[in-house]
Parts: C-alpha cells; structure tokens; sequence
C-alpha cells in the first residue's frame, strides 16, 4: 500500500498543467477529456492550427471547450497545501541554515534564499527580488517556449506535408535526370603507369631462353608465316573461315617440366594475344596477356581459362605501348606464367599460382580486323 506522501505526490500530479507544469489555473477541459490552464489552452490554441492535444496529440474538432470549476477548486487547495504536505527541508521551502522559509530568488545565483541569507556577505551585491514574482516571471517565459514550440512544431509538419507534395510533383523529373545520366557516355581517360625495373630478374630469366618457332601445319586459315618460321601476318583471308573473329597459330616446341622465356614483338595499334595452351587444339586451357580496344587506345589484359578456374579469369594490366616486345616466363614446377615489358624491364603481369599436368606449349593470334594493315607478329630468338 502507498505511503501518505506518495499519495499526495499522485495527487498533485494529476492537479498540475502538463503545459506549464504548475497548478491549475482556470483550467479547461477539452474534447479527449484532458485538462489544461485557459491561458495555456489560448496559447496552444494560437499556435497550432490543427488544434491537437498536446499530451495525448488527439485532434479536437471544437474550439468551445468546457471551465472544469471543480478541478480549479482542487488545484487552488493543493497549491495551499503544499509547504504542509512535503516531507524534507529542501521541498519544504526553508532554509536549512538559518530555518526560515525562502521569500527570496537571488537572480545571480538563481537560487531560493531567506531573509536571513538576503542579508549576508555572500548575497549583499546581488540581485534578489520576491519569490512569488519570480514563479510568475518564469510561469510567463515557460507560457512563452511553450507556444513558440507548439508553433514551431506546426511549422515543421506544415513544411513537412509541403516537401511530400513538392517530391512527388518532381519526382518524373528526378527520374528523367537518372536514365539521362545512366546513359551518358563516359569521357575516356588513360593510366599511367610507373613500374620500376627489375634488372637483376630479368638477367636471371635471360638464362632460359629457348627458340620457339612456329607451326604452319597448324595455323589458322589466311595467315602468312615466314620461311624461318618466326613471323606470322595476315593474308587474303577469307572471314568465314574465322570462327572466333581471331586466327592463331601454334609454336612446335611443347613443355613438361622446366623453365622456359622466350620474346614476341607485337604489332602497334591493333588486337593481338601471346601465351601459353595445353598442347591440343581442342584445348579450352590457355594463359593469355592481349589487347582489347577501349575508344581510341588498347588496353592490355590477363586472361587465362584452366581446370582449377571456375570461371574466366581476367585482370586489367596496364594501357598498351607502341612498339612494345613481350617476355613471356614458364615456371612449369612452380606453376607460374609471367609477361615482362623486355625494353624497360618490369613486369607486366604475373597469373596466381596454379598447377599444370600434361604437355604446354606457346600460342600467338591476330585479330580479322587488322586484314588491311602490314601488321606482323614476331618472335625472338
């Protein structure tokens, strides 16, 4: 069961304006049955033009609300009440060194004093005025904030409700502005590139150089091939010969185990590949560095198919240079197949480790698309 002070802690409770959390005064009842002060209710009144209720936020369809008398009356009592009713010195209103009731605020403080306190060093420069004037002060400025957040709070559904609509009107226009930029073309841009030169590597793999020639017997359709079997270009190829829109050829050399480099020198501005394939034309398994046209330039990338691959693997390398000679590395043990730039000595891309079983051996191709041009692919030595 509830101590007496906590009972008539609920009591004033329910006898104090949830607006200006003081006692009633005058108070007003409104359509969702609660009660507020007359003042308060003008202010809110005022101030929100959806007239809802500010504890509960219902919305009351009448401005003629009802003077609760009875509920004055209590409010009134309690107010009366109050320094008899609390338990504690500080919630009783007096001082706890000199015994006396607070009469006084002290404004630079903003604390409650007594009379006796007024009167001492501490308080003697300061500003002090009543206490009832200053609860009325601070009932006023209270009133004040209140009916500025109400107001406020109406501004900001207002605009809220405003922006929704403004969305929606635009929202064709939005649209409209996203498909235009989704396809709009993006501006070509180039990378340059800065690699430092590995000299000392490049001297190691120098050492297993081999002589890779090329195997007429099994060059696509249309492609010329020199008579020391080290260069190969375009001839009067027919196209429908070409299933892959490319033609390639393969190096009689085929590998099984060892270290292996050998160089190609590539063809300027145009579609070509240099790697290595499993020693079978039917062989879908190939490491490959070649070009891809992007706008006005070529692009180099590092494509591989293989049985551990789940899928193609590709990786952007770097923009492609004119007169550019490729060292392609075998590591058959270690299961690495590097390109290196042979001019500046770097290393241009290297495929993640993988493990070969069965025969390898090199592949070059050209695209169609360069039937028109002198263009030759060759390798060294």
């Amino acid at each position: 069961m509830a101590s007496s002070p906590e009972l008539i802690e609920e009591l004033q409770k329910e006898l104090i304006c949830s607006i200006c959390r003081d006692y009633f005064t005058n108070p007003m009842t409104i359509e969702c049955g609660h009660s507020f002060c007359h003042g308060c209710l003008r202010s809110w009144q005022e101030a929100s033009a959806s007239f809802s209720c500010p504890e509960c936020r219902g919305v009351s369809q009448l401005r003629d609300f009802k003077a609760n008398v009875r509920l004055g009356k209590l409010a009134a009592i309690a107010k009366k009440l109050r320094p008899h009713c609390l338990q504690y010195p500080e919630e009783h209103g007096e001082c706890e060194v000199h015994q006396k009731v607070y009469k006084l605020l002290c404004e630079d403080d903003q604390s409650p004093v007594c009379v006796s306190c007024s009167q001492s060093q501490k308080h003697e420069a300061h500003k002090l005025c009543h206490i009832d004037k200053a609860a009325e002060n601070f009932k006023q400025k209270l009133q004040e904030t209140v009916t500025n957040l109400w107001r406020k709070t109406d501004n900001i559904v207002q605009q809220t409700a405003n922006d929704k609509i403004k969305f929606a009107q635009d929202m064709k226009g939005v649209l409209k502005r996203n498909t235009f930029v989704l396809h709009k073309e993006t501006e070509p841009f180039h990378i340059c590139v800065t690699s430092l030169p590995i000299s000392g590597v490049m001297e190691w793999i120098f050492n297993f150089k081999v002589n890779i020639t090329l195997d007429c017997n099994a060059a696509d359709p249309g492609l010329i091939i020199s008579e020391d079997l080290k260069s190969v270009k375009y001839g009067g190829v027919q196209k429908e010969a070409l299933d892959n829109d490319f033609a390639q050829v393969f190096g009689t050399q085929c590998f099984t185990s060892g270290r292996y480099y050998c160089e190609v020198e590539v063809p300027n501005n145009a579609i070509w590949g240099v790697g290595i394939c499993k020693k079978s034309k039917e062989s879908q398994d190939f490491f490959v560095l070649r070009t891809v046209q992007v706008y006005n330039s070529y692009h180099l990338y590092g494509t591989a198919q293989y049985n551990l691959y789940s899928q193609v693997h590709i990786k952007y390398c770097q923009v492609s240079v004119p007169n550019l000679k490729v060292g392609i590395f075998l590591d058959y043990e270690h299961g690495e197949i590097s390109f290196y730039h042979v001019k500046n000595k770097y290393l241009i891309y290297t495929f993640p480790i993988t493990s070969f079983s069965g025969p390898l051996m090199p592949f070059f191709y050209l695209s169609e698309k360069v039937l028109t041009n002198d263009c030759s692919l060759t390798v060294y030595p």
